[in-house]
């Protein structure tokens, strides 16, 4: 195979589709590489381990979330009930439109127990996704309860998800769009 001439933002986008699609531990170090088009010796040049890799692959995702998703919460000039939906949507769009479902909560899934680098970066998405809609739902409930919706709300999703690609149909995913956005006034 010939060597390709690539950077660590390409390997990272490359990577986080077959991150996507086939888990964390069941891809191999071997199969990014060929992914990337790269002998495997030469893709330890570039991350010391899977470990770290998925690290900034998670990172990228976060990174992006709170910038291109996240941050449709502190829009003006928006109705309350359009900002959620116009947020839930790119979310939507971002997480769940790629053969593999969500990345974040596939993720999640496989390490819950499990003791790796990348862990915080797992919570610190869900966070920042649980802030952003606190933060939608605080323009029209008390603190408390904005911040108890949101949890719901984030932990129907991803149980809504995970029935979406059990039964493969993407009506548990509507459904949660549809009460998430009845919440607004």
């Amino acid at each position: 195979m010939p060597l390709t001439k690539t950077n660590k933002e390409e390997i990272i986008q490359t990577t986080l589709t077959v991150f996507r699609r086939n888990g964390y531990y069941k891809t191999s170090m071997s199969d990014l590489a060929t992914a990337c088009g790269l002998q495997k010796g030469s893709f330890y040049h570039y991350f010391a381990s899977k470990e770290v890799l998925m690290a900034e692959v998670l990172k990228s995702v976060k990174s992006y979330l709170d910038y291109a998703v996240f941050s449709i919460s502190k829009e003006t000039g928006i109705s309350t009930r359009d900002k959620m939906e116009k947020m839930l949507l790119k979310l939507g769009k971002t997480l769940l439109s790629q053969e593999g479902g969500c990345i974040v909560g596939n993720t999640t899934l496989e390490v819950a127990g499990q003791s790796v680098i990348f862990k915080e970066t797992l919570k610190g998405i869900f966070d920042s996704w649980k802030e952003a809609m606190k933060t939608i739902f605080m323009e029209e409930y008390p603190e408390t309860t904005s911040s108890r919706l949101a949890e719901q709300s984030i932990m129907e999703f991803e149980g809504a998800v995970m029935f979406s690609q059990l039964y493969e149909t993407d009506q548990y995913l509507k459904d949660v769009f549809v009460r998430t956005l009845s919440k607004m006034k």
